[in-house]
């Protein structure tokens, strides 16, 4: 409204209140300190989930037990090693992988003889892939085994793989450890087809291929994957209940022993067969170094079969014939 004189009157603004610069910063400090401590609460709580799942992790086959003698897996007597471990289930084996090393520390395999007898119709077809079950930052990659002059050795070797599943579950780099050109390719590669042998001359073998780190002074690949210092391979044989271990350097040596289960957990903390009988562990049983000794009448583990009908109709013509015109 205008007064008299023509002026527009302008009201007063009510004083702006002073504020108490203290009390607003602490107050900002404390919603500050609210959600940064609400943040790490969150942060806590999904560190300490993936500790215990990991743990619980390290003790869980039950979904393939079948790959175990009497659904038994290995057992570590140095608890320390199974730190971020995570045991993982495939088609045709099961395996206890490091998060640490980023490399299997076991598989674990139930052969059969009919099992080996279709791998050899199995055409090989390499598919090396990173595990995509694993957390990344857990998981070893391609890149980490290029140019490293290490082989993307096996574990459960590819050989025993009975079908297209089973052999590209086989190439997941968590089955597969940096190993020496000349022992995977010569050395090992013998102790594969023994190992074929042995299970198809007794029906069926439990298998366990693990590695062991030993000493202070460990190498990596890319700075990522620890190399083994040591392979070994476990076999138990359920049909004589013997067991025995062949245990070898990773390099170029081509040194092997063959030793018992009770020497290889003194040596690695693994009791690899924790319910076969106390006399199977403490004694070694004899195992072949390379299929060249082992006897040609050892080799023939196909058992014979019996000839088809019509073949055997076949023959008795023929003798008929022969009886009865030829011999006239």
């Amino acid at each position: 409204m205008g007064n008299k004189t023509g002026q527009i009157q302008i009201k007063n603004r009510p004083e702006s209140k002073k504020v108490n610069t203290a009390v607003l910063k602490l107050e900002l400090t404390g919603i500050c300190l609210y959600r940064l401590s609400g943040q790490v609460i969150t942060k806590l709580i999904i560190i300490v989930s993936l500790i215990f799942s990991i743990s619980a992790w390290a003790t869980d086959f039950k979904d393939c037990g079948q790959n175990f003698y009497q659904a038994q897996a290995p057992d570590y007597l140095d608890q320390q090693i199974l730190n971020k471990s995570v045991p993982l289930c495939f088609n045709g084996f099961a395996t206890l992988y490091s998060g640490l090393s980023r490399t299997p520390l076991w598989s674990a395999e139930h052969l059969t003889r009919e099992r080996l007898y279709q791998a050899e119709d199995l055409p090989r077809e390499d598919s090396f892939h990173s595990e995509s079950r694993l957390p990344s930052a857990m998981r070893a990659q391609l890149s980490d085994y290029k140019g490293s002059g290490y082989d993307r050795g096996h574990l459960a070797p590819n050989g025993d793989m009975a079908n297209i599943n089973q052999q590209y579950d086989s190439f997941s780099l968590a089955n597969i450890i940096p190993q020496s050109p000349e022992n995977n390719r010569y050395l090992w590669r013998n102790i594969e087809s023994v190992t074929r042998y042995l299970t198809k001359k007794h029906g069926e073998a439990y298998v366990i291929t693990g590695v062991v780190f030993s000493g202070k002074k460990l190498t990596q690949l890319n700075n990522r994957v620890l190399i083994p210092t040591h392979i070994f391979k476990a076999i138990y044989i359920p049909a004589t209940g013997q067991a025995g271990v062949y245990y070898a350097p990773n390099d170029e040596t081509q040194r092997i022993e063959i030793i018992s289960v009770d020497e290889l957990a003194l040596r690695s903390n693994i009791d690899v067969f924790p319910s076969i009988e106390a006399k199977a562990k403490s004694t070694a049983m004899p195992l072949p170094v390379k299929v060249g000794d082992i006897t040609d009448r050892e080799k023939q583990t196909k058992p014979a079969e019996d000839e088809p009908l019509w073949y055997l109709i076949l023959i008795e013509i023929l003798r008929w014939f022969v009886d009865n015109f030829l011999k006239k």
